[in-house]
Formats: structure tokens, C-alpha cells, sequence
């Protein structure tokens, strides 16, 4: 039974409900207005969090689809026929835009997000309204929440993941600090609310918290009493949720989806977590692993399809029906391992790996926050140059040599990086992840 959005707080300032289903009830009445409606699409501004939850609730409540615009790159489009935007938290305002008729959404359309074209171009991903129902209720059970939790999200709402977090928030009715920036001290306020009891984020993010846990032991103890510390958007390194295990004496909940599927496909949770899995399926989500160790997916939470692009959408499924998510990994015994994205694998000697095995060894190091590992076509027979880009930790000591001989001692010798780089920051997408695409420029400039 749903039992409708709990108490909301942003940036550490709450929002009475009261204020709250006012501001709702003026956006739904002038998307009304605007004649927004099934097919007939609202668009939001990402530049504020506050915009981004109006927007969700006034939307279903005219039966409109919500189209989550990025940042950068892409304006209102897919048949919006208006725009949400917000000039202070409560200040909601509702424009009219002149919509494309060919550009129109299907009526079951409830959400349209961009991929983050990390590894290609950027398509638009339509999801059903049954499809975002499904995820909620499915990533509910899976993970025990209930109306008395109260959620911290440090992500970006205009993402996939940030915004299946801020589904259950709607349907279901725990309470939510919404963060609209990774703010180290915003996000530790929140932890010190006694009604907290679940936090999302990025591996990036909790490599953040573990430092700022062991420099302060009550930071500590609030990530270890947490029911949940979800971790989603990118591969948890092994060596990073060994040492928060230890080191806090709990667990990171992995997860592995993708926009496509909704998102979530797996999900690790209290009961269900095996080191280096990111969990069981979610119940009605089927994986199954293609031949060439291709991780495949079917089930309610699928997307429609790719907004106009018959082409993409051929390309995006099996003949019979099952999502190409493009990562590669393996099923046993019902819980499903990550090795990372098909198109990054590394090929030495015609056998073929992924960055994350590199990658997990150069990030158990001391002075590593985090690593970014690329094949780049090499000069002779061997195959592909392995490139490794590290960010160290604030104050660290490492070098390139200490690396390499980390390196030496852990991986097999096609495996070992031939170029070390260090720099300030990795690159990043809006949402935490790294950005694979820039990443890859990026080695192959510094191979130079």
C-alpha cells in the first residue's frame, strides 16, 4: 500500500509538507494549464534538487511524463509542453514550451532520461510508468525499507539512480535528506539525524566517508548503526569495500543497473551480500550471461525504448527479447559479479580483461582515492599498452615506481600497466561516475 512522500529536507533545511503540497498543488494546476498530459511532457531544470521533486509529484499527478534534462547539451524536447524551474527552493515556476508534435511520448511514458554517453552517443531512455512502479516496489522488498526509514541522497536527481531513490521517497513514505551536491558537511549533518538510517552513493563518495572516518570515530559509528549504506553508478572496487567492512565494521550494499533497466537490475541488502556481488536479482528481474560473457537482462523494469531511434533500439536487444546491457560478468549460484564494460575490456596476447582487475589492485594501495584503467591499441603483437590513471589522496606519497611494484606483486604480467599517471581528479559525469570517454582522451594525450 502506498503510503505517499514522507518528511523532506534540502541541503538541511526542511520542508514542511504543508509548504510543500502548496508548491505542489500551484506547478500540478499549471501544468494543467499547459495541457500536459499522457504523451504531452514536462521538463525540469537539473540545476536545483527542490524543482526535480515538484516536478515528479505534479507530474503524476496530471498522468505527464517527466523528461530529466542533463546539465549540459540538452534542452526540454520529447514533446514537453513545459518547463520546470525554480528560482529558490519553494519558488517553482511552470513556462509553456511549443512542442515538436512528431516529438510526442507514448501515453504510458512516466519518465524520459539521457544516457550518460560515457562509451557513445547520448539517446533518450523512455520508461513506463509500470516500469518505474515495479522498481520501487521491487528495490523496496529487496531492501526491507519502510515509512520509519529515513533516506540521505547525495545524488544527483536528474539520474537514474538518483532518482529510483527518490521514487520510493515518493511512493512508499520514508524520509528523505535530498543533498543537491556530494557536500561533505551537508551530508554529515544528515548523518547525525537520529531518524537516519539509509545512505546512497557513489565508491568514490564512500572512499570519502571511510577517510572522514578515521579521522573522526563518531562518523564511524553513524555509518556503522546505518540499516543501509547503498553504493550504485560505477564498479565498487573490492579492495575499498573490504577495507570499509573492516575498518567500520559493516557493509556496503553493491548494486549494478543501468538506465535502460530502469534501473536497478541486482541489489546486495541485509542477509544477501557476498564480497565482490553485487547481489541477487531483483524478484521478477531475469539475467542471464550471453557466450561471450555479456551480462543480458529481461523483465518490468525495462525501458520502451530509445525516443525515436528504431536503430538504436534494434541494436539495444536480442532476437529474443533480452536487453545488451554492454558489461560483462557472471552468475553463481543466483548472485550476480561485475567485470566491467564490454567495450573497455583489455586484450594482451588474445585474452581479453577488464580495467577492474587493475583497477582493484591500484585502488588497495595507501595513497590511492581512486583508478581509471584504459587499453590503448599498442604498438606490436602483444595487443593493447595498459594505461593506468590514479588520483592519490590529499598529502599522499605515492609514485608512479610504488604503483608499478604493487602492480608487480598482484597482476599477471599482461596485466601490469606500462604507463602510470598521476593526476589532481579524475574526470567525473554530474552524477559521480567516472566519465570513461574523457577518461580514455585523456591516456591517450598523456601517452604521447
Amino acid at each position: 500500500m502506498s503510503a505517499g512522500p514522507g518528511h523532506l529536507a534540502v541541503d538541511g533545511a526542511e520542508i514542511p509538507a504543508r509548504l510543500l503540497r502548496a508548491v505542489v498543488d500551484e506547478a500540478a494546476r499549471g501544468l494543467a494549464a499547459c495541457s500536459a498530459g499522457p504523451g504531452r511532457a514536462v521538463a525540469v531544470d537539473p540545476a536545483g534538487g527542490t524543482v526535480i521533486v515538484v516536478a515528479a509529484l505534479a507530474a503524476a499527478r496530471v498522468g505527464a511524463p517527466l523528461v530529466l534534462c542533463p546539465r549540459r547539451g540538452r534542452g526540454p524536447g520529447s514533446g514537453a509542453v513545459a518547463l520546470l524551474s525554480a528560482t529558490n527552493p519553494v519558488d517553482v515556476l511552470v513556462r509553456p514550451c511549443e512542442p515538436d508534435p512528431e516529438h510526442m511520448l507514448p501515453d504510458d511514458a512516466a519518465a524520459v532520461f539521457w544516457t550518460s554517453g560515457s562509451s557513445g552517443q547520448a539517446k533518450a531512455v523512455v520508461l513506463s510508468r509500470a516500469a518505474l512502479d515495479y522498481q520501487s516496489a521491487a528495490t523496496r522488498d529487496r531492501l526491507g525499507l519502510y515509512s520509519g526509514d529515513t533516506l540521505v541522497l547525495p545524488l544527483p536527481l536528474s539520474h537514474a539512480y538518483g532518482f529510483s531513490v527518490l521514487g520510493m521517497w515518493q511512493r512508499y513514505g520514508p524520509g528523505m535528506h535530498l543533498l543537491t551536491a556530494p557536500h561533505l558537511g551537508r551530508t554529515l549533518g544528515a548523518l547525525h539525524d537520529p531518524r537516519t538510517t539509509s545512505l546512497d552513493g557513489v565508491p568514490s563518495f564512500y572512499a570519502m566517508m571511510l577517510r572522514r572516518a578515521r579521522q573522526d570515530k563518531e562518523v564511524r559509528r553513524r555509518l556503522r548503526e546505518l540499516r543501509f549504506r547503498n553504493c550504485g553508478g560505477a564498479v565498487l572496487p573490492a579492495a575499498l569495500a573490504e577495507e570499509f567492512r573492516s575498518f567500520v565494521g559493516a557493509d556496503l550494499y553493491d548494486g549494478y543497473g543501468l538506465t535502460e533497466a530502469g534501473p536497478n537490475v541486482a541489489i546486495s541488502a541485509p542477509g544477501a551480500v557476498r564480497p565482490g556481488s553485487v547481489g541477487p536479482p531483483l524478484a521478477g528481474t531475469d539475467v542471464r550471461i550471453a557466450g561471450d560473457g555479456e551480462i543480458q537482462v529481461r523483465g518490468p523494469g525495462l525501458m520502451t525504448g530509445y525516443h525515436r531511434d528504431p536503430e538504436a533500439d534494434a541494436a539495444a536487444f536480442t532476437g529474443d527479447g533480452w536487453l545488451r546491457t554492454g558489461d560483462l560478468g557472471s552468475l553463481d549460484d543466483g548472485y550476480l559479479y561485475v567485470r566491467g564494460r564490454a567495450k573497455e575490456i583489455i586484450i594482451v596476447h588474445g585474452e581479453t580483461f577488464a580495467p577492474a582487475d587493475v583497477e582493484d589492485v591500484l585502488c588497495r594501495h595507501d595513497g590511492v582515492v581512486d583508478a581509471a584503467v584504459v587499453g590503448l591499441p599498442g604498438a606490436d603483437a602483444r595487443g593493447d599498452t595498459v594505461v593506468a590513471i590514479v588520483e592519490p589522496a590529499d598529502g599522499a606519497a605515492a609514485t608512479p615506481d610504488d604503483l608499478r611494484t604493487a602492480c608487480r606483486r598482484d597482476l599477471p604480467p599482461a596485466l601490469r600497466p606500462r604507463v602510470v599517471h598521476l593526476v589532481r581528479a579524475l574526470p567525473r559525469l554530474a552524477n559521480g561516475k567516472l566519465d570513461r570517454r574523457r577518461v580514455r582522451r585523456l591516456a591517450e594525450t598523456l601517452r604521447r
